[in-house]
Formats: C-alpha cells, structure tokens, sequence
C-alpha cells in the first residue's frame, strides 16, 4: 500500500506543480476541452491543481491516506470520464495532464492512465480500511 501512496502522491504532486507554475497555460487546456463555461476556467485553473497538490500530499500521511486516496479516486475518474468523451479528438496541447504538451489525439493512453490512479486509489482506500480495523 505505502507504495501505491507514494506513486500517487508523486503523480498528483508532479502534475499540480506543472500546473501551478504556468496557470495561464493550463487555462488555456481547460478552454481546449470546451466542456466548461468561459466564467469557471480561471477559476478551476487555480483550483483543481491546488487540490491536486492537497491530495498528492495528504495522501503520503497515514491518518489521511484514505480520505486523499477517495479524492484522487474521484477526480481521477472525472478526469477517466473527460477523456472518454473527447475520444479521438485532437487536443491542441495533449491531455493536459502534466501541462502542455504536442497536440495528440485522445486515446487508450489517456483513459488507460486515468483508470490505472482510480484503481490504485480503490486499493489504498480497501487497504486503509483493513488496517484500521
């Protein structure tokens, strides 16, 4: 378990870092899904990556393992349901997930990395329950 705890946090620490470093960009990738009013990309670019980052650390503490591994559980699988709705659509900056990169069309890849953190997220969250039992 505490290595799927520190995969997570590492990849949600890393992916709001290069976010939080360049809020412009990223609100440009938010813009590029077109799934968002024009009023909440601002917004949600200064705020999902703050939560990411709350998550990625929280989840390396022991007594806040679960409730971080629930959160990144849930915005992991939005983020699994964004991906399937643009599926094959050509994102201009990628997927968006750790800042801009080249324009590539959403895929396997995309929707494969985001079932892969909720699974491991499922699997800190039944594992912290057991153990504290």
């Amino acid at each position: 378990m505490l290595l799927l705890q520190l995969v997570l946090g590492a990849v949600f620490l890393y992916s709001s870092v290069t976010k939080i470093v360049d809020v412009y960009s990223f609100s440009l990738i938010l813009k590029s899904y077109d799934l968002l009013p024009e009023a909440l990309i601002k917004p949600l670019a200064i705020a999902l990556p703050m939560a990411e980052f709350l998550l990625g650390a929280a989840i390396l503490f022991r007594p806040a393992a679960r409730w971080a591994a629930a959160g990144i559980g849930l915005i992991s699988l939005l983020f699994t349901g964004v991906m399937i709705s643009k599926w094959g659509t050509v994102m201009p900056y990628g997927c968006g997930c750790f800042g801009p990169t080249e324009a590539t069309p959403v895929g396997i890849v995309d929707v494969g990395k985001d079932v892969l953190l909720v699974l491991a997220a499922l699997v800190v969250i039944i594992a912290s329950k057991k153990s504290a039992r």
